[in-house]
């Protein structure tokens, strides 16, 4: 029989080792640096004088709920039920966490008349004791569980023993939280300075999104997608990566999307619960089932109070985005703005200086173009910038209607955009359709017959005055950017002078065609006239005369070009003939005379010659006088 001294010194003992193992458990949790390492040592350390078969450390992660942080010998069916946990959990340790005083069940009656779900989780775990101690810093922020397999009396001293050993427990937890805390903070710091590098160096939205959804993958992201919002106001995905169905989704949900809920609220739309998912955006939780995500987020990108795009991340399954993450992810988004709208304004000025450049080149092959194809040529050349696969120019003919002048690209026999043109040339205005359904609406003859979803139609102006549509249309339905109709406007004015250029050098060469006609003409008439012709200036000198007249003269017809009728002629009497084309250049009216004299043709011989001067008028001014000269008949003058 043990004696009482025994089981004093025993009990002496016994406390004397475990106030060493204290001490020990105190040094060693001081240099621990994370909540496992904590874990460790008080399963190693702390509790095995105490003879608990399974240990378990509950550790507050966010307000409101535990983790199972550490279980040493708990079955792999608890560590899935219970690995995360509510304050109202029916577990002793959710209720020592939720009221901050431990429980002890000593026995499975106990546990049955407290927590009758326990008792029979603890009878299929073999176990007939429990105990769970809050571990509180402040406030209570876990519990430590202790699972024995024979019932047990939890005297004062052993219950002192754990309290105090849950006590280091909680404030080594705490201070390995802030070290994580810290840590995460510097990692955090750290990445936002490599995203700030690496988004310096991001020059086109495709590049900044990249860099963004790459720190989100770094982060623990599964899926995610930067969206751009451009100057129509819609938003258009720049680059996804593993959440291509789950933006496609988002997008297609106007009504009710989270995306879109962001955006108007300007404040980020955190998903984490499932039953508020299926609540407030009932559309998407098919996609959710299917994908099983952990979390969603949408967040807006503002830039100046501005909308500027849209982020949009997907969380692996048990990933929920901590308070820490959904601050990484604000300071990622408002970089990613700043750099989104700093790329957004690089495209446009490169686009601008590439649209620019297309107008020049296409001006200087405008300038050298010779007929309407090459015209059409040219600027299907340029709007192929835009993605255009076929341009008409329809130009104004008799009755105002535009017809088709010359196409390239498309179709070769497709029906022309003639009503399209028609209703530009006529109102002056540019016209664009932007989708199928409205072309159907508008212009039913050339939905039926061609396939193209994107029309733009812009009058041609010459001096002002419409002459014209340019007609550029594009195969895939789109929204035009205002620049992008600006740049068909500016493209359409070096096209209409290229054909009014065009237009005037055929109507010049059509009038020279027809002056030289006239010329030949009137050269073939003076030359085949039976009778002497020829016409004079107003100083009286020979332009043309007719080849009768050159016989008379007895010169060659070169010659008499230049002279007067009184050097062709010097025996008639000059001073009549000079007096009669005078009077005929003054009255406007002809002057006829009969004259007695001699001709070269045929020397002396006396010839009576009926000469007429008769006035020539151009454009109602008299600029010379014709002359006709015909025989009477001839005398001997010996």
């Amino acid at each position: 029989m043990v004696s009482t001294g025994t089981r004093l010194h025993d009990a002496t003992d016994l406390r004397l080792a475990r106030l060493a193992r204290l001490q020990s458990l105190t040094a060693e949790l001081s240099a621990a640096a994370t909540p496992p390492d904590v874990a460790r040592i008080i399963f190693d350390r702390g509790l095995s004088l105490v003879g608990a078969r399974v240990v378990t450390l509950y550790w507050e992660r966010v307000p409101g709920e535990l983790e199972l942080v550490h279980g040493l010998g708990v079955s792999e069916d608890f560590a899935q039920r219970f690995g995360r946990i509510s304050p109202d959990t029916p577990l002793p340790s959710a209720d020592a966490y939720r009221t901050g005083e431990p429980v002890w069940l000593g026995t499975p009656e106990e546990m049955r008349l407290r927590f009758p779900e326990a008792a029979e989780l603890a009878s299929a775990e073999g176990i007939a004791a429990w105990a769970s101690i809050p571990l509180v810093v402040d406030r209570s922020r876990g519990a430590l569980g202790l699972w024995f397999e024979s019932a047990r009396v939890f005297d004062r001293e052993e219950r002192e023993f754990l309290e105090a050993v849950a006590r280091q427990c909680a404030q080594a937890l705490e201070r390995a939280r802030l070290f994580e805390v810290q840590q995460r903070l510097a990692d955090r710091l750290g990445s936002l300075q490599a995203i700030t590098s690496d988004l310096s160096a991001a020059l086109t939205l495709r590049e900044v999104s990249a860099v963004v959804l790459r720190h989100l993958f770094a982060l623990g992201a599964r899926g995610g997608a930067i969206l751009s919002l451009g100057a129509s106001g819609r938003l258009e995905p720049v680059f996804a990566h593993g959440a291509e169905d789950l933006v496609e989704a988002l997008l297609a949900a106007r009504d009710r999307s989270p995306l879109f809920d962001a955006l108007s609220s300007g404040q980020p739309v955190w998903l984490v619960d499932r039953g508020e998912l299926a609540a407030l955006y009932p559309a998407l939780e098919p996609l959710r089932s299917r994908r099983d995500d952990g979390g969603w987020g949408a967040v807006p990108l503002r830039m100046e109070g501005r909308d500027v795009g849209a982020l949009v991340v997907a969380f692996p399954p048990g990933r929920v985005p901590h308070p820490e993450d959904r601050t990484f992810v604000l300071a990622l988004s408002q970089q990613g703005a700043q750099a989104l709208e700093r790329a957004r304004l690089y495209e446009a000025q490169r686009l601008e200086a590439e649209r620019l450049t297309q107008l020049h080149a296409a001006t200087v092959a405008l300038s050298g173009a010779a007929t309407p194809a090459d015209v059409a040529s040219a600027a299907l050349a340029a709007a192929g910038l835009l993605g255009a696969t076929a341009v008409e120019l329809h130009g104004l003919t008799f009755g105002d209607r535009p017809s088709l002048v010359a196409r390239k690209g498309g179709v070769a026999r497709a029906p022309e955009a003639a009503g399209l043109a028609a209703e530009v040339a006529e109102s002056g205005r540019a016209l664009w359709i932007e989708s199928r359904e409205e072309l159907s609406a508008r212009f039913p003859e050339l939905f039926a017959r061609r396939e193209e979803a994107t029309w733009a139609a812009v009058p041609l102006l010459a001096l002002g005055a419409p002459s014209g549509a340019l007609v550029v249309a594009l195969s895939a339905a789109r929204k035009l950017e205002p620049e992008e109709r600006l740049f068909l406007r500016m493209l359409a004015m070096p096209c209409a002078a290229a054909l009014e250029r065009i237009r005037l050098a055929e109507a010049a060469a059509h009038e020279r065609r027809a002056s030289e006609w006239l010329a030949a003409l009137l050269e073939g008439a003076l030359t085949a006239a039976p009778v002497g012709l020829a016409l004079l200036d107003e100083d009286m000198r020979i332009v043309r005369t007719s080849n009768r007249l050159a016989r008379l003269a007895d010169l060659p017809e070169d010659v008499h070009r230049g002279r007067t009728p009184l050097e062709l002629f010097p025996g008639l009497p000059g001073p009549a003939l000079t007096a009669a084309f005078r009077r005929a250049l003054s009255s406007g009216e002809k002057v006829e005379l009969e004259v007695l004299g001699e001709t070269r043709e045929s020397p002396g011989a006396t010839r009576r010659l009926s000469i007429t001067f008769y006035p020539v008028r151009v454009a109602g001014r008299i600029v010379g006088a014709g002359i006709l000269v015909g025989e009477k008949g001839v005398g001997d003058a010996r």
